[in-house]
């Protein structure tokens, strides 16, 4: 049996189509999968890293304003099709996580017959996506979405590390909580600050962050910052451990009180996994997914919002003394909120398996 996984570009997108890989993996024998993604996207590291075969398509996402890109979509969408068109035959199932990478593929599966399973992770689905799920016969989303027919409700596929540290509750919890400051150096006692701007980072955070180290150090907050990828500096201070990316998440996770963070959909539910309140500077990129996600946990109250336009030191300060001073408060909403959906890489394949490969010949 051959399976086609597409999505790629962003970690957001590859992370819960690796977890669902892996469940599929897991579950059938003489399974093929491979994954169609981009060259310099995260799936280019995080793929082989898993020891699954990947295969590239041209950048084809689709132009929202006049410049070269638009002028160049159609040549390279054109080219990205074929290419699908041919890594595509004997495929049994298209499984589509959005992104640029998922347009062509989709495209390819509906010329071939191939049944197509898709993810959802946004509250505000992306392009690939709305055009994908006309043809799917398996939709899942990690939230309801309105106006989408045929919907099933799973999460998101986490990472088994981050799902196994989620599940940890009472004295295993607090006991993980110190072994994880102690491998990170960072102080046992006291509020603990993970800053992160995604895999490459955020130079706009990342110097917010910088400019309030003085004043945090006052307040005895210790900080774990992730920098991103080729933005370390020489900076030194009290309580302060700069990382530029690490592949331990569930570390930074169970050492942290509270998160400084973009609002990705795969971040947005590995904080609500762990029951952390956050502050989410949101990008508006796309179609405002991030911002969309940032304020359901902003509504809720177990988080701040602040737009990245408007993202200041001063600001950032404000907001985290505001969580850290009613920390009860926004520490009780955020656990009583936890997203307890944990098997969703599970539950989407048992969709698929369900409503695509029970009827197909010789799948067990």
């Amino acid at each position: 049996m051959k399976i086609v996984i597409a999505g790629g570009g962003t970690a957001g997108h590859v992370l819960p189509a690796l977890a669902v890989a892996n469940e599929i993996k897991s579950r059938f024998n003489n399974v093929n999968i491979l994954f169609l993604g981009s060259k310099g996207g995260a799936d280019e590291k995080l793929v082989p890293a898993e020891n699954y075969q990947i295969k590239y398509l041209s950048k084809a996402d689709f132009p929202r304003k006049l410049n070269f890109a638009s002028i160049t979509f159609t040549p390279r969408f054109c080219g990205a099709l074929i290419k699908s068109l041919f890594l595509l035959r004997n495929a049994n199932l298209v499984v589509g996580f959005g992104g640029y990478v998922a347009t062509p593929v989709y495209v390819a599966a509906r010329m071939l017959g191939i049944s197509i399973a898709l993810h959802e992770a946004n509250l505000l689905p992306g392009l690939a996506n709305r055009l994908g799920r006309k043809w799917a016969k398996v939709i899942a989303v990690s939230n309801s979405i309105n106006n989408w027919q045929d919907q099933d409700v799973v999460g998101f596929p986490m990472r088994n590390s981050i799902t196994e540290a989620a599940k940890l509750t009472g004295q295993e919890l607090i006991l993980a909580k110190l072994a994880a400051r102690k491998e990170l150096r960072l102080p046992l006692e006291g509020k603990n600050l993970l800053v992160m701007g995604g895999s490459l980072g955020s130079q706009k955070i990342n110097n917010a962050v910088i400019e309030i180290l003085a004043q945090l150090n006052d307040e005895k907050i210790s900080i774990l910052h992730l920098v991103g990828v080729g933005n370390a500096t020489s900076i030194e201070a009290n309580g302060y451990i700069q990382i530029p990316y690490l592949e331990k998440m569930e570390l930074a996770y169970l050492a942290a009180d509270l998160i400084i963070a973009r609002a990705g959909a795969g971040t947005c539910a590995e904080i609500e996994a762990m029951g952390l309140p956050a502050i989410f500077i949101p990008l508006s990129i796309g179609n405002g997914e991030q911002v969309a996600n940032a304020e359901k946990y902003f509504n809720r109250g177990s988080a701040k919002l602040i737009l990245n336009d408007n993202l200041t030191s001063s600001n950032l300060l404000t907001a985290i003394l505001e969580i850290c001073r009613s920390y009860d408060q926004f520490s009780k909403v955020a656990e009583t909120n936890r997203n307890t959906k944990l098997s969703a890489a599970s539950d989407f394949v048992d969709l698929i398996n369900k409503n695509i490969l029970n009827s197909l010949k010789g799948v067990n």
